[in-house]
C-alpha cells in the first residue's frame, strides 16, 4: 500500500482539531466546543469533564475576556505555554541575513538543550499519551530578545513553549505569512518516532527534527513504580518551567545537571516504594501464617 501523501495529509489536518483532554484528532465539526468560552475543545463529555479541573483557570466568556488588563492577559497566558510579555527594546538593526546568522549561532549553542527538552515533554512512555501524538503535534518554541545579554548566549530568552496541533501549526505559519515554511513542512512524511521541532524568533524559523529511535521500547507498558516511567514523568513534570531555568542558565550543559538530577530523585522515589511494597508483602504473609495457626 503506498504511503500517504504529507502535503495531502496534512491539508486534511488542517481541518482538524484535538481533544484537549484525550488528544484524539477529529474533524473540527465531531468535537465539542466549551460554551463558556468558545475555544477548547472535547471528544465527549467525560472528557470535558476530567479536563475542567485544569481548564477552568482559563475559562473566560469573550466579554471577560475583552475586561482583563494586559496584564492579566499574559500571566493567564504565561501560566499555560510560559509565555512572557515582549520586551520593548530598541528596533532591530540588523539585515535579515544578519539576524538569521545570529538566530543560528544560538542554536549552534542551545540546540541539545531544545531537542532534549522535546522529547521529554512529549513523555512518549506515559499511558495518557497517544501513540500517534508524533504525527500529529509539533513542539514550538518561541524566542524574544533579551535585554542587554551579558553574553551570546545570552542573547535570547524564552518566550513561549507548547506542543501544537498540526491544524495550529498550518494557522500560525499562515499568521505569519511564511508559505514557503508551510509548503516545505507539507512535504515531510509524518512518523509516529520522529519528534517535529520549529524555533520561532519574529519571523524567522528553524525546523529540525527528534529521531527517538527507541520508540517501541518506550511504548511498552512499564508497571507502576517502575523506574523508567518515574523517571520520564518527572521528566515531563512542568517542563515549560524547567525549560525556561535551562535557558536562563549561563549553561548551556544545563539539561545534563537536570536529567541526573531527576534522575537520582525517581530511582529515590522508586527504591521506597519498593520498599513499601515488599514490606506490605510481608506482612501479609505474616498475617496469613497467623491465621493458619489460629
Amino acid at each position: 500500500m503506498a504511503a500517504a501523501d504529507p502535503s495531502h495529509e496534512l491539508k486534511s489536518l488542517s481541518k482538524r482539531a484535538y481533544c484537549y483532554q484525550c488528544q484524539v484528532t477529529k474533524h473540527i465539526g465531531e468535537l465539542k466546543l466549551c460554551t463558556r468560552c468558545r475555544s477548547a475543545k472535547y471528544c465527549s463529555k467525560e472528557c470535558q469533564k476530567a479536563h475542567w479541573k485544569t481548564h477552568k483557570t482559563y475559562c473566560k466568556s469573550p466579554e471577560e475576556a475583552q475586561l482583563e488588563t494586559d496584564d492579566e492577559s499574559w500571566q493567564n497566558v504565561f501560566e499555560a505555554y510560559g509565555h512572557k510579555k515582549i520586551n520593548v527594546l530598541g528596533p532591530v538593526t540588523e539585515t535579515l541575513e544578519q539576524q538569521g546568522a545570529r538566530l543560528r549561532a544560538w542554536m549552534d549553542k542551545w540546540k541539545p538543550t531544545i531537542l532534549n527538552w522535546a522529547f521529554w515533554a512529549m513523555n512518549i512512555p506515559s499511558s495518557s499519551t497517544r501513540e500517534d501524538r508524533l504525527t500529529k503535534f509539533t513542539f514550538m518554541f518561541e524566542l524574544q530578545r533579551r535585554e542587554k545579554p551579558p553574553t551570546q548566549e545570552h542573547y535570547f530568552e524564552m518566550h513561549g513553549a507548547e506542543i501544537m496541533h498540526a491544524s495550529e501549526v498550518i494557522f500560525f505559519l499562515n499568521h505569519m505569512k511564511r508559505i514557503d515554511i508551510l509548503e516545505q513542512w507539507r512535504q515531510i512524511p509524518r512518523q509516529n518516532d520522529i519528534i517535529q521541532i520549529m524555533v520561532v524568533w519574529k519571523g524567522h524559523i528553524i525546523y529540525f527534527e527528534r529521531p527517538v529511535p527507541n520508540f517501541t521500547e518506550l511504548r511498552k507498558k512499564v508497571q507502576k513504580n517502575d523506574p523508567v516511567l518515574l523517571g520520564y514523568d518527572a521528566l515531563a513534570k512542568n517542563w515549560v518551567e524547567e525549560l525556561r531555568k535551562a535557558i536562563d542558565s549561563a549553561d548551556p550543559e544545563y539539561h545534563r545537571q537536570f536529567y541526573n538530577r531527576t534522575w537520582g530523585q525517581a530511582a529515590v522515589e522508586a527504591s521506597v516504594m519498593g520498599g513499601f511494597i515488599a514490606m506490605r508483602s510481608a506482612m501479609d504473609e505474616i498475617r496469613a501464617a497467623s491465621n493458619e495457626v489460629d
